[in-house]
């Protein structure tokens, strides 16, 4: 699945593109209050999750995302008053993700590919109202959504897939150079015309 948008990224009132873009790569942080139940839960499906990698092959094939991450905070580092010290009284869901495209098409894709891993993930959170319909969901994430203050990306116009791509061609030419160092003509001009075929899917 692949999201389009401009390279340029979208523009602020003042000219400049919001903190939290750089290029079309788009960062989102959602903090979401967890209710009693999520405290047993979450800790046992972070770990199955982690145990068993297929259960997120679906996330892992969104090519537009460029990392996701779910985490339970259950304190903040203390920075003065008026901040009181110590744990917070109910824990928050923390999460934070990556990604090329539009803001719509990202929750779009989270809300009909990943349902039930949303509802997984999200449903012991106050305030959920399910993956579907999209637009309760969306809602629900812009309340809960903090724009961050900066953020960086090192590929901004470059998706997931585009850069594993990049990186096994990168691998697949430094093999044929080593081994075509000591090659004859022919034997070299065969070698590059398998390198050919066998690159097709990189590029």
């Amino acid at each position: 699945m692949s999201v389009q948008a401009s390279s340029a990224g979208p523009i602020t009132a003042t000219g400049t593109q919001p903190r939290n873009h750089d290029g079309q790569a788009i960062a989102i942080t959602v903090f979401s209050t967890i209710k009693w139940t999520g405290r047993v839960f979450l800790p046992v499906l972070f770990l199955v999750t982690r145990k068993v990698p297929s259960l997120t092959g679906t996330l892992r094939e969104l090519s537009f995302i460029h990392f996701a991450r779910w985490a339970v905070i259950r304190k903040l580092p203390y920075n003065g008053p008026p901040q009181r010290k110590g744990r917070l009284r109910y824990p928050h869901m923390y999460f934070e993700s990556n990604f090329n495209g539009g803001w719509e098409e990202y929750i779009d894709a989270f809300s009909h590919i990943l349902t039930s891993g949303m509802t997984a993930f999200w449903g012991s959170s106050f305030g959920f109202p399910k993956p579907l319909p999209t637009a309760p969901f969306k809602a629900y994430i812009q309340v809960n959504e903090t724009e961050a203050d900066h953020y960086y990306c090192a590929y901004p116009d470059a998706t997931s897939t585009m850069i594993q791509r990049a990186l096994e061609l990168d691998a697949k030419i430094a093999r044929l150079a080593l081994s075509g160092a000591e090659m004859e003509p022919d034997a070299f001009a065969a070698a590059y015309r398998a390198f050919l075929t066998d690159a097709q899917a990189c590029v």
